[in-house]
């Protein structure tokens, strides 16, 4: 009897056992899902945009109204969270824009980010501010370093714990100063991007 007796509290104590790593298991299962970033998470972003000259009477010629037509841009990037909300990191974009000319504005940036992201389960906002320094090109003329201004706002569908796909929406500034004053402008444009972020 007391063999028997053993072996049920043996069999009772197992099962707890079970029970408890299960529950274990799920609850970590919900902190994976949704508790994506912790401070030193990091991840590549990689996106494609059209790019739309906001300019209104500038006066450098390339920056007055209608001279400038849709263009593109692509970017790449690097970002590391020092909070479980905010992260820091740099882009390197390469962007055009066709001119009525049929000529080519062309720019590449590069950019340091302070990223502020709020989430809610698999949704995740973030919203940046990038300043930092572009090379811009048009014709036989070349401009550099330029100032760029570049705030954001997106939002983004955690598909699983190392990947999330997302829109995001940007303005760029970008001034151009020179010796004479009458040659300083401001170049703006809207952009709408399609992104993937590599999480690890």
């Amino acid at each position: 009897m007391k063999k028997y007796f053993v072996l049920v509290c043996a069999v009772l104590m197992l099962s707890s056992y079970t029970w408890a790593q299960e529950e274990f298991e799920e609850e970590d299962r919900f902190a994976v899902e949704y508790n994506f970033n912790e401070p030193g998470d990091q991840f590549i972003n990689i996106s494609l945009m059209a790019t739309f000259p906001l300019n209104f009477g500038g006066s450098f010629p390339l920056y007055r109204e209608g001279q400038l037509a849709t263009g593109g841009a692509g970017s790449i990037g690097y970002h590391r969270f020092i909070t479980s909300w905010f992260a820091i990191g740099m882009d390197l974009s390469f962007g055009y824009a066709p001119t009525i000319g049929e000529n080519m504005f062309t720019y590449v940036p590069f950019t340091l980010c302070f990223t502020f992201q709020p989430s809610y389960k698999r949704f995740e906002f973030p919203l940046t501010f990038g300043i930092g320094c572009a090379t811009e090109s048009y014709l036989n003329r070349t401009y550099f370093p330029g100032l760029i201004i570049k705030p954001q706002a997106g939002v983004f569908y955690r598909a699983t714990p190392s990947w999330s796909f997302g829109i995001r929406g940007e303005y760029m500034m970008m001034p151009q100063w020179y010796d004479d004053s009458q040659y300083d402008d401001i170049g703006h444009f809207a952009s709408f991007a399609i992104a993937a972020r590599y999480h690890f």
